[in-house]
Protein backbone atom coordinates (compact mmCIF):
# COMPACT_ATOMS: atom_id res chain seq x y z
CA UNK A 1 0.00 0.00 0.00
CA UNK A 2 1.41 3.38 -1.04
CA UNK A 3 2.23 5.88 1.67
CA UNK A 4 0.30 9.20 1.66
CA UNK A 5 3.32 11.13 0.42
CA UNK A 6 3.90 8.58 -2.35
CA UNK A 7 0.29 9.01 -3.42
CA UNK A 8 0.67 12.79 -3.39
CA UNK A 9 3.75 12.62 -5.59
CA UNK A 10 1.97 10.19 -7.92
CA UNK A 11 -1.04 12.50 -8.23
CA UNK A 12 1.24 15.47 -8.91
CA UNK A 13 2.97 13.48 -11.66
CA UNK A 14 -0.38 12.49 -13.20
CA UNK A 15 -1.55 16.10 -13.10
CA UNK A 16 1.51 17.28 -15.00
CA UNK A 17 1.27 14.40 -17.48
CA UNK A 18 -2.41 15.15 -18.08
CA UNK A 19 -1.67 18.81 -18.75
CA UNK A 20 1.14 17.81 -21.09
CA UNK A 21 -1.15 15.38 -22.93
CA UNK A 22 -3.82 18.07 -23.28
CA UNK A 23 -1.22 20.48 -24.61
CA UNK A 24 -0.10 17.88 -27.15
CA UNK A 25 -3.66 17.29 -28.35
CA UNK A 26 -4.23 21.02 -28.74
CA UNK A 27 -1.04 21.40 -30.75
CA UNK A 28 -1.98 18.47 -33.00
CA UNK A 29 -5.44 19.95 -33.61
CA UNK A 30 -3.92 23.33 -34.44
CA UNK A 31 -1.37 21.80 -36.82
CA UNK A 32 -4.02 19.63 -38.51
CA UNK A 33 -6.29 22.64 -38.94
CA UNK A 34 -3.50 24.72 -40.46
CA UNK A 35 -2.59 21.87 -42.84
CA UNK A 36 -6.22 21.58 -43.94
CA UNK A 37 -6.39 25.34 -44.38
CA UNK A 38 -3.27 25.31 -46.57
CA UNK A 39 -4.65 22.43 -48.63
CA UNK A 40 -7.81 24.41 -49.24
CA UNK A 41 -5.93 27.58 -50.11
CA UNK A 42 -6.45 27.30 -53.90
CA UNK A 43 -10.18 26.94 -53.43
CA UNK A 44 -10.30 29.74 -50.90
CA UNK A 45 -8.61 32.10 -53.33
CA UNK A 46 -11.55 31.66 -55.63
CA UNK A 47 -14.04 32.84 -53.04
CA UNK A 48 -16.79 33.39 -55.59
CA UNK A 49 -16.97 29.65 -56.29
CA UNK A 50 -17.57 28.70 -52.65
CA UNK A 51 -21.00 27.40 -51.75
CA UNK A 52 -22.79 28.32 -48.54
CA UNK A 53 -21.93 24.91 -47.12
CA UNK A 54 -18.23 25.45 -47.90
CA UNK A 55 -18.34 28.90 -46.29
CA UNK A 56 -19.85 27.34 -43.17
CA UNK A 57 -17.15 24.66 -43.09
CA UNK A 58 -14.43 27.28 -43.51
CA UNK A 59 -15.89 29.36 -40.70
CA UNK A 60 -15.96 26.30 -38.43
CA UNK A 61 -12.36 25.44 -39.33
CA UNK A 62 -11.16 28.95 -38.51
CA UNK A 63 -13.06 28.78 -35.20
CA UNK A 64 -11.32 25.49 -34.36
CA UNK A 65 -7.91 26.99 -35.13
CA UNK A 66 -8.66 30.05 -33.01
CA UNK A 67 -9.91 27.90 -30.13
CA UNK A 68 -6.86 25.64 -30.33
CA UNK A 69 -4.46 28.55 -30.09
CA UNK A 70 -6.49 30.11 -27.23
CA UNK A 71 -6.51 26.81 -25.32
CA UNK A 72 -2.80 26.39 -25.99
CA UNK A 73 -2.13 29.83 -24.50
CA UNK A 74 -4.30 28.97 -21.50
CA UNK A 75 -2.53 25.67 -20.88
CA UNK A 76 0.85 27.40 -21.18
CA UNK A 77 -0.17 29.91 -18.51
CA UNK A 78 -1.46 27.06 -16.33
CA UNK A 79 1.85 25.23 -16.64
CA UNK A 80 3.77 28.39 -15.73
CA UNK A 81 1.58 28.94 -12.66
CA UNK A 82 2.03 25.30 -11.62
CA UNK A 83 5.80 25.50 -11.96
CA UNK A 84 5.90 28.81 -10.06
CA UNK A 85 3.82 27.28 -7.26
CA UNK A 86 6.08 24.22 -7.07
CA UNK A 87 9.14 26.48 -6.97
CA UNK A 88 7.63 28.53 -4.15
CA UNK A 89 6.74 25.37 -2.21
CA UNK A 90 10.27 24.03 -2.66
CA UNK A 91 11.68 27.28 -1.29
CA UNK A 92 9.43 27.08 1.77
CA UNK A 93 10.24 23.39 2.32
CA UNK A 94 13.94 24.21 2.18
CA UNK A 95 13.43 27.03 4.68
CA UNK A 96 11.56 24.67 7.02
CA UNK A 97 14.29 22.04 6.75
CA UNK A 98 17.09 24.54 7.42
CA UNK A 99 15.31 25.93 10.46
CA UNK A 100 14.52 22.45 11.79
CA UNK A 101 18.09 21.24 11.33
CA UNK A 102 19.93 24.24 12.78
CA UNK A 103 22.06 23.37 15.83
CA UNK A 104 20.01 25.50 18.24
CA UNK A 105 16.80 23.70 17.32
CA UNK A 106 18.38 20.25 17.50
CA UNK A 107 19.78 20.98 20.96
CA UNK A 108 16.50 22.52 22.14
CA UNK A 109 14.49 19.49 20.98
CA UNK A 110 17.00 17.14 22.60
CA UNK A 111 16.58 18.99 25.88
CA UNK A 112 12.80 18.79 25.61
CA UNK A 113 12.91 15.08 24.79
CA UNK A 114 15.48 14.03 27.39
CA UNK A 115 15.51 16.61 30.20
CA UNK A 116 12.00 18.00 30.40
CA UNK A 117 9.73 15.99 32.70
CA UNK A 118 6.52 14.61 31.19
CA UNK A 119 3.55 16.43 32.73
CA UNK A 120 1.25 13.94 34.50
CA UNK A 121 -2.30 13.53 33.25
CA UNK A 122 -5.35 13.51 35.45
CA UNK A 123 -4.89 15.39 38.70
CA UNK A 124 -5.01 19.13 37.96
CA UNK A 125 -3.08 20.17 41.08
CA UNK A 126 -0.28 17.72 40.37
CA UNK A 127 -0.13 18.87 36.76
CA UNK A 128 -0.02 22.56 37.66
CA UNK A 129 2.63 21.94 40.32
CA UNK A 130 4.82 20.09 37.80
CA UNK A 131 4.45 22.91 35.29
CA UNK A 132 5.27 25.59 37.87
CA UNK A 133 8.36 23.64 38.91
CA UNK A 134 9.56 23.73 35.30
CA UNK A 135 8.76 27.40 34.70
CA UNK A 136 10.22 28.51 38.05
CA UNK A 137 13.47 26.63 37.47
CA UNK A 138 16.85 28.02 36.47
CA UNK A 139 15.65 29.26 33.08
CA UNK A 140 17.21 26.61 30.85
CA UNK A 141 13.91 24.80 30.47
CA UNK A 142 12.07 28.02 29.56
CA UNK A 143 14.70 28.96 26.98
CA UNK A 144 14.54 25.59 25.24
CA UNK A 145 10.75 25.45 25.36
CA UNK A 146 10.53 28.91 23.80
CA UNK A 147 13.10 27.96 21.16
CA UNK A 148 11.05 24.97 20.04
CA UNK A 149 7.68 26.64 20.48
CA UNK A 150 8.57 29.71 18.43
CA UNK A 151 9.50 27.53 15.47
CA UNK A 152 6.34 25.42 15.69
CA UNK A 153 4.30 28.62 15.84
CA UNK A 154 6.09 29.88 12.71
CA UNK A 155 5.33 26.64 10.85
CA UNK A 156 1.73 26.82 12.00
CA UNK A 157 1.48 30.36 10.65
CA UNK A 158 2.76 29.19 7.25
CA UNK A 159 0.15 26.44 7.12
CA UNK A 160 -2.64 28.85 8.09
CA UNK A 161 -1.71 31.23 5.27
CA UNK A 162 -2.01 28.38 2.75
CA UNK A 163 1.35 29.36 1.25
CA UNK A 164 2.28 25.69 1.05
CA UNK A 165 0.44 22.46 0.40
CA UNK A 166 -0.83 22.07 3.96
CA UNK A 167 -1.34 18.30 4.02
CA UNK A 168 2.19 17.64 2.73
CA UNK A 169 3.76 19.93 5.33
CA UNK A 170 1.62 18.57 8.17
CA UNK A 171 2.53 15.00 7.26
CA UNK A 172 6.21 15.90 7.09
CA UNK A 173 6.26 17.77 10.41
CA UNK A 174 3.85 15.56 12.33
CA UNK A 175 6.40 13.12 13.88
CA UNK A 176 8.42 15.94 15.43
CA UNK A 177 5.48 18.15 16.37
CA UNK A 178 3.46 15.37 18.02
CA UNK A 179 6.46 14.15 19.98
CA UNK A 180 7.46 17.62 21.15
CA UNK A 181 3.87 18.53 21.97
CA UNK A 182 3.60 15.57 24.32
CA UNK A 183 6.10 17.42 26.51
CA UNK A 184 5.30 21.09 25.98
CA UNK A 185 1.61 20.97 25.07
CA UNK A 186 0.36 20.98 28.68
CA UNK A 187 2.72 23.86 29.48
CA UNK A 188 1.40 25.92 26.57
CA UNK A 189 -2.20 25.24 27.60
CA UNK A 190 -1.36 26.22 31.17
CA UNK A 191 0.16 29.50 30.01
CA UNK A 192 -2.81 30.20 27.71
CA UNK A 193 -5.24 29.66 30.58
CA UNK A 194 -3.36 32.27 32.63
CA UNK A 195 -3.29 34.85 29.83
CA UNK A 196 -6.94 35.87 29.25
CA UNK A 197 -5.71 39.05 27.62
CA UNK A 198 -3.89 36.97 24.96
CA UNK A 199 -6.40 34.54 23.43
CA UNK A 200 -4.08 34.15 20.44
CA UNK A 201 -1.04 33.22 22.54
CA UNK A 202 0.83 30.65 20.42
CA UNK A 203 -2.48 29.82 18.75
CA UNK A 204 -0.80 28.88 15.44
CA UNK A 205 1.36 26.34 17.29
CA UNK A 206 -1.69 24.88 19.05
CA UNK A 207 -3.59 24.57 15.77
CA UNK A 208 -0.63 22.93 14.03
CA UNK A 209 -0.20 20.43 16.86
CA UNK A 210 -3.88 19.49 16.62
CA UNK A 211 -3.66 19.08 12.84
CA UNK A 212 -0.53 16.92 13.14
CA UNK A 213 -2.22 14.66 15.71
CA UNK A 214 -5.27 14.25 13.46
CA UNK A 215 -3.04 13.53 10.45
CA UNK A 216 -1.14 10.79 12.30
CA UNK A 217 -4.34 9.22 13.64
CA UNK A 218 -5.73 9.15 10.10
CA UNK A 219 -2.64 7.93 8.26
CA UNK A 220 -1.03 5.74 10.96
CA UNK A 221 -3.98 4.43 12.99
CA UNK A 222 -2.10 1.27 14.09
CA UNK A 223 0.98 3.03 15.45
CA UNK A 224 2.10 2.66 19.06
CA UNK A 225 0.49 5.57 20.93
CA UNK A 226 2.94 5.59 23.82
CA UNK A 227 5.76 8.00 22.90
CA UNK A 228 9.17 6.93 24.12
CA UNK A 229 11.78 9.41 25.40
CA UNK A 230 15.16 7.77 25.98
CA UNK A 231 18.71 9.03 25.60
CA UNK A 232 19.61 6.04 23.43
CA UNK A 233 17.40 7.34 20.60
CA UNK A 234 18.55 9.76 17.91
Amino acid sequence: MARPRDRALHLRFLKRRSIGALMGIIILVAIASVVILIALAPTLLDAASLTDQQWSGLSALISVITLAFALGAGVTVLLQISEANDSRNLGIYRDIYEKMMCLEQIEARRFVYQQLPTIPDGDTDARDAAIRAILDGDGEARRNIKEVLNLIDYFGFLVEQDWVTSDDVIGWLSPVVVKVWKKIGPIVEYERSHRPEEPDYYLSAVNLAEKCAVWRDKNHPDRERQIGFTQSRL
